[in-house]
This record gives C-alpha cells, sequence and structure tokens, in this order.
C-alpha cells in the first residue's frame, strides 16, 4: 500500500512537491483553502484587461523543465516561453534612463555611454556575482542546509574561504559602494535586495549572485503571462492522478501515533508525512496550533509588503516595456522608511510591469495593462485617504518622469495591499517573503525545511529555506523532496 503525503496549500511550491512525491510513489494529497490554486500566482480580468496578481519575474527555467521532464514530458507542450533581450528598464530620478540588457557586450555599451562606467567594472562585478552564485549560491538553494548529515561537504570546504574573501559579512551596498562607485548603478544594484523584500543596507551581499540570474543567465517571459506557470504544472498534476482538494478549511492537524490526523471541512484523513507549503507562522497558529514555534517565529523581522494598483491604460506609452523601474531620490531613506519608522515612503521606488507588451491580448488595442507595485512595511493599514494619497505621489512621479499624463489615462482600476494580501494568500502580515533577510546570517536563522520537533514534517515554499521568489520556492520542493527520500 502506497504511503500518503498530505501537502497543505498548492501555491508554486506545493504543486511542485507534490509532483516529485508522487512521482517517488506516494499517494499524494493536495489541500488549498481557496478555490484556485497558484496562490500569489492568479490572475483576475476587468473591463477587458488581464492581470498576473503577484510575481512578475521568471527566471531559471530548467526548474520547471526537470519537473516535466520526471514525467517524459516537453515543457512547451504545456507552456512555452522566450528569452528577453532585457531584464528592465530603469529611470533615475535626473532623468536618466538604463536598459539592463542580457547580452554583456551591449550592457557594458550601456553603462559607458549613459553612466560613463568604464566596461571592466561591469565585467568584473557580474564575474564575481557569477563565481558567488557558483561557489555559496547553489549550495545554499540547492540543499538543506539546515541538515547537517545532507550537507555537500566538497561544496562547504569550498565555500567558507569565499564566506570570508568574497564579502558575504558585508551588507549589499557596502559591497556595492566598494566595486561600483558610480551611483547610479550603486542603487541599481541595490535594488537586488527587493527580489526577497529585503533592505540592501542590511541585508548579506549574498544577494548580489541574483545579477547573475538575470543577466548571464537571463530574464524569461511566459507566454500566456506569470499564471501560465502553474497552470501547467496544476495540467500536469491532474492528468498524473495527484488528488487536488480546493476550497478547504483545516480545522486541524495532529499526530497520532506514527501518523497524523488532518480535519477538513468536517472530514478527517490520515497520513504518513505532511508537507506544509503555506506561511509557516500560519501552519504554527491555525494548521498544528504550535503556539510555543509560532511566537519563536513571530519574533523575526518581517519582509516588505506592497501597495499595488492593477490600471487598465487607454493608451500605450512606447518608452516602457516588460519591466520598469522609476528611482527614489533618496534610496536609503526609503528603506529606513520601510523597516525602521514602518510607514510608507512619500518618495517611493515605482516597479512597473506590462505583460501586454508581449502579450496583446492582455489589454484592448491601443491600451496596456499596467502592474504598478511600491514597497510598504508588511502590516501596514491603508484607509481611503492614505490610499488616495499614495495613488497622487505615485501618478506625479510617472507623469514627471514620462513627460505626458498618467492619471488621465487610467480606464480602469483595482488595488492590493498588505491587508488584503494576508487575507487572500495567509501571508502573515501581508509580508511577501515571510522573515527578511535583513542580518548577514539570514540564510542560518531561516526557517529550514523540515520540523526537529515533529518527526515526519517538512516545509516548502517562499517563507522558508531557501527563501522567496518563484525559482527559489520552486527550489525548496526539490529540497523537501531530497529530505524525504534520503529517509529511505
Amino acid at each position: 500500500m502506497k504511503k500518503k503525503i498530505a501537502i497543505i496549500g498548492a501555491g508554486v511550491a506545493g504543486v511542485s512537491a507534490a509532483l516529485r512525491l508522487h512521482k517517488r510513489g506516494y499517494a499524494v494529497t493536495v489541500y488549498e483553502k481557496n478555490s484556485y490554486i497558484g496562490g500569489k500566482m492568479n490572475q483576475f480580468v476587468q473591463d477587458g484587461y488581464r492581470w498576473d496578481t503577484g510575481p512578475s519575474v521568471f527566471t531559471l527555467p530548467h526548474l520547471l523543465v526537470e519537473l516535466y521532464e520526471l514525467y517524459g514530458k516537453k515543457i512547451e507542450d504545456y507552456m512555452t516561453y522566450q528569452k528577453q533581450d532585457h531584464s528592465c528598464i530603469y529611470f533615475f530620478n535626473d532623468g536618466t534612463t538604463f536598459t539592463f540588457y542580457t547580452e554583456m557586450d551591449k550592457l557594458t555599451k550601456e553603462a559607458k555611454e549613459k553612466l560613463d562606467v568604464s566596461p571592466q567594472i561591469m565585467l568584473d562585478y557580474l564575474a564575481d556575482c557569477k563565481e558567488k552564485y557558483e561557489v555559496v549560491g547553489t549550495m545554499f538553494l540547492e540543499n538543506p542546509i539546515h541538515k547537517v548529515s545532507m550537507l555537500p561537504w566538497d561544496k562547504v570546504k569550498k565555500a567558507i574561504p569565499f564566506l570570508f574573501t568574497g564579502g558575504i559579512f558585508k551588507s549589499l551596498d557596502a559591497l556595492n559602494q566598494r566595486d561600483l562607485k558610480n551611483e547610479k548603478l550603486i542603487q541599481l544594484f541595490n535594488r537586488y535586495a527587493t527580489y526577497n523584500g529585503s533592505n540592501p543596507y542590511e541585508a548579506s551581499s549574498i544577494l548580489s549572485m541574483i545579477a547573475h540570474l538575470d543577466q548571464n543567465i537571463g530574464t524569461f517571459y511566459p507566454k500566456g503571462g506569470m499564471r501560465s506557470i502553474i497552470a501547467g504544472l496544476y495540467q500536469l498534476g491532474q492528468e498524473e492522478g495527484i488528488n487536488f482538494l480546493l476550497n478547504q478549511n483545516i480545522e486541524s492537524c495532529k499526530k497520532v501515533g506514527n501518523e497524523y490526523e488532518i480535519k477538513s471541512n468536517g472530514e478527517v484523513q490520515k497520513f504518513d508525512k505532511v508537507v506544509s507549503a503555506i506561511d509557516h507562522l500560519q501552519f504554527y497558529k491555525h494548521i498544528i496550533n504550535d503556539q510555543k514555534l509560532y511566537k519563536k517565529y513571530k519574533k523575526q523581522e518581517r519582509s516588505a509588503s506592497a501597495f499595488i494598483f492593477y490600471w487598465g491604460m487607454n493608451q500605450s506609452f512606447e518608452q516602457l516595456d516588460l519591466h520598469n523601474i522609476f528611482f527614489s531620490k533618496d534610496y536609503k531613506e526609503e528603506f529606513r522608511m520601510i523597516f525602521k519608522d514602518l510607514e510608507t515612503p512619500m518618495d517611493p521606488t515605482i516597479y512597473i510591469n506590462i505583460t501586454s507588451k508581449c502579450d496583446a491580448e492582455d489589454a484592448p488595442k491601443g491600451g496596456e495593462n499596467w502592474f504598478v507595485m511600491v514597497n510598504v512595511p508588511a502590516g501596514k493599514t491603508f484607509t481611503p485617504d492614505s490610499t488616495a494619497k499614495l495613488r497622487t505621489v505615485i501618478i506625479n512621479k510617472l507623469e514627471k518622469a514620462l513627460k505626458r499624463p498618467v492619471g488621465s489615462a487610467i480606464a480602469t482600476e483595482k488595488t492590493w495591499y498588505p491587508e488584503k494580501i494576508a487575507q487572500d494568500t495567509g501571508s502573515y502580515m501581508g509580508a511577501l517573503y515571510g522573515a527578511s533577510q535583513n542580518t548577514k546570517t539570514a540564510a542560518i536563522t531561516r526557517h529550514p525545511n523540515h520540523s526537529s520537533k515533529y518527526k515526519d514534517l517538512y516545509f516548502c515554499g517562499g517563507t522558508v529555506h531557501p527563501g522567496g521568489g518563484v525559482p527559489v520556492s520552486i527550489q525548496s520542493a526539490k529540497i523537501v523532496d531530497k529530505l524525504i527520500a534520503n529517509e529511505h
């Protein structure tokens, strides 16, 4: 008889774990509280416009390819994607624009022409990012680092010297100040801390390796938007017979002898193992009811949250592309307000994602679907007045940078903010990535992928090791699969 595994949460990590463990021979049941799978990776349509609700950056597609290859399938039968010529267009406060090309020659030329930065500085910095990823990054991202017996000691031995020579114990900003010199370039590369909702003036410089993913490996666009990623995996899971239970209200999860009893919607099922693929704080508080562990991990600082305006624009803006960043004038002050004052910056850095640049059907002809995001403190509440104030600040900033009306081009609108993000996704305080990584030892103190208290209990997803973001969440599912396989 097959061993039974319950996976709680049908986000990208939960579905990825289900696929791996089902292939390993387990009978897998996935519980999801919503009527849809995907978690933050959802979508909606309004007045002829389509938006992805959450994640918008797609890197490391080989992690998806692996999941399909497990079943002898080709990814292109479920979803397609294309590499982008550049990862982002940056707009600086003084009017300078910078296109971050994924081809090195173009990138170094852009740095020279726009910022007067020598090609060698860019080449050396990105070479260091690549080495950091290959020596240290892969070790952390691909292994259950909290399980000493499973560490790849050959890689650990190589990584230890690099931890001291590679500036890992510097902040990301300190590293960039040392190696880049140019203030605009420093601000640009400091931005990579926001990929997991952290503060570049406190978070470890290990985060600089993300630049390697953007430039040396590349960014990609999935046809049909980010939602197509989870839709394809869900389709594969259904074809292979994985049991997905939607609209589930899990009342309890109890360890009884060698089994777990999960009560959901009034029905009790027994399992040999449980994988939590939701925010671990919500799991401890509401599912397994361990208030001691809940209070322990609750003490950790939360990552940033976001206020997102979904704007259906009735015009096209040629200056913009798929990914666009409008920087604040004082980046350090912006992060001080978010993490120290717990206030919304009134000169925020603005990120705009426009999928209709790649999928014209995402907006009516002549229009665009803008996903407009600024970082705000986790748990921050917004009133109609504070929302209107932030909206005005954003519109004024964009109109100044683009030198054309923006507010009058908004044909339809919807918002998402910390309170609603928490309600819709179960993310504690609406934090996008669980605990922040605003310490040099954040990788070690982050919640592990297994429980040391409860046997046969595992964790994956953006709030646990190795961290947040689509590829890293998929990687966390792979780590859980390793842990379970190691037991046998």
